[in-house]
């Protein structure tokens, strides 16, 4: 049987030794409050959970307050949403204000210089918060416009639209419902996705479980060549070895 030469070990390796990009699930759960508490998620102070940074920013909101928070108990309010802090086993945060943006980064990027580490968006969890106690006016669905752009878009501007509709009250309290918003294909190899709020009555809405990748760093495909090529050394020593 022919053996194989060590450069083609090599080939063979890189093949099926790629590294795995797993898919993270950012959901906050470093931020649990059971009281409402805003976290600051200005440039250089992002809201960091999993792999991704979030950022809340005044680009169509001049009064934003560059926070993002979790929303908790009040008991003075007990017919108020109340408790969207903790849906099934997720923390949510929440983005106040109609129009105000949040923007998601890879990690690691740094928006001031432009250096982006770009990351692949799946999916995300997005609910319609406020109720009755806190809105002085007829709730409607909130429509929620997601954009992003990357390398695999050209750094051409790519959106989603989507519709939360307003929580169904049951016992007389309105709960958010979680509604699984999920991305096409383009929202791959992003360098930065936001949202925002563009219609509906309600001031606040929350979100969780946001499923990204990150895409690997050149460095873990130096480590892997690196690797490889340090077996072949070994494997072609070996074979040397044995042919004296």
């Amino acid at each position: 049987m022919r053996r194989l030469s060590p450069f083609a070990l090599v080939l063979i390796g890189l093949a099926i030794a790629q590294p795995v990009r797993a898919q993270v699930n950012s959901n906050f759960s470093n931020f649990s409050s059971p009281t409402t508490t805003e976290f600051q998620a200005a440039v250089g102070r992002p809201v960091t959970s999993g792999v991704l940074d979030f950022y809340d920013t005044e680009l169509f909101v001049s009064g934003a307050r560059n926070v993002l928070g979790t929303w908790g108990t009040n008991p003075t309010d007990p017919g108020s949403v109340n408790r969207p802090t903790n849906i099934g086993s997720s923390t949510t945060m929440f983005a106040t204000q109609l129009g105000e943006e949040v923007d998601i980064f890879g990690m690691g990027s740094d928006i001031v210089l432009g250096i982006f580490q770009p990351f692949s968006l799946f999916s995300m969890d997005v609910g319609h918060l406020y109720s009755p106690a806190y809105a002085p006016f007829t709730l409607a669905p909130i429509t929620l416009t997601v954009f992003g752009f990357g390398p695999s878009t050209g750094n051409v501007v790519i959106s989603q639209v989507f519709t939360i509709p307003v929580p169904t009250a049951i016992g007389g309290v309105q709960r958010p419902l979680l509604q699984t918003l999920t991305f096409d294909s383009r929202f791959s190899a992003m360098n930065n996705v936001w949202f925002f709020q563009s219609s509906g009555s309600g001031t606040a809405n929350q979100f969780t479980n946001v499923r990204a990748t990150l895409t690997p760093e050149p460095s873990t495909y130096v480590f892997t060549l690196t690797g490889l090529v340090a077996l072949a050394v070994v494997a072609r020593r070996k074979r040397l070895s044995s042919q004296a």
